[in-house]
């Protein structure tokens, strides 16, 4: 058995300051590195996922997909190591296209020899926290449960407008009965209502 491992760097391509860092066996298979993936990122790994080995631009070639596909090869069958041929090789992994549609990158940071007796895939490095995964509109609505909260939320949201309302309305209020203003101005005032000194 291949004792070398492959350190890479994955983040995702559209949310900043998260970064998994991951030590793949040369033997592990893409499926392997897909469920490292969705280990490290907190996703539930039911949906189909494609890696694509790219150019130095991101580019994609070659797919390796988790599910059955003409035009790619099988995710679960190919060896990380064989389709490893730059010291910087880089992967497109793509997750759940058809709902939340992830596009992570994946890039080889240096290859090293395996820990005896340690277990590959394994995480290195975990930074930031990643975003939660895509829920499907439909799920929320079927489920009983998830759409009691929904109505009690927009309950609660239209409960706060009306406050925001009245509120508004009070502060209408308060400047109709304001009746000088902040300022006043003195042409205004009729001089013969002015009491000048003490009443006769």
């Amino acid at each position: 058995m291949s004792k070398l491992v492959f350190r890479l760097r994955v983040t995702f391509e559209d949310v900043d300051d998260v970064v998994r860092v991951l030590d793949i066996g040369a033997k592990n298979t893409f499926r392997d590195f897909h469920n490292a993936i969705q280990a490290a990122i907190g996703f539930d790994g039911l949906k189909r996922a494609s890696f694509y080995k790219t150019n130095d631009n991101w580019r994609p070639g070659e797919e390796f997909c988790t599910d059955p596909k003409p035009t790619a090869k099988a995710a679960g069958a190919s060896e990380l190591g064989k389709f490893i041929d730059d010291p910087h090789q880089k992967f497109l992994y793509v997750y759940d296209e058809e709902g939340g549609n992830w596009h992570l990158r994946a890039e080889v940071m240096k290859l090293f020899m395996a820990e005896a007796g340690k277990e590959y895939p394994s995480m290195f490095k975990s930074t930031g926290i990643a975003p939660k995964q895509f829920v499907n509109p439909k799920t929320i609505i079927d489920d009983p449960s998830a759409k009691l909260f929904k109505e009690a939320d927009s309950l609660i949201d239209g409960l706060t407008d009306d406050l925001n309302d009245d509120d508004e309305e009070e502060e209408e209020e308060k400047d109709d009965f304001n009746l000088f203003g902040d300022q006043v101005d003195e042409s205004e005032i009729d001089e013969s209502q002015i009491n000048d000194g003490a009443p006769e």
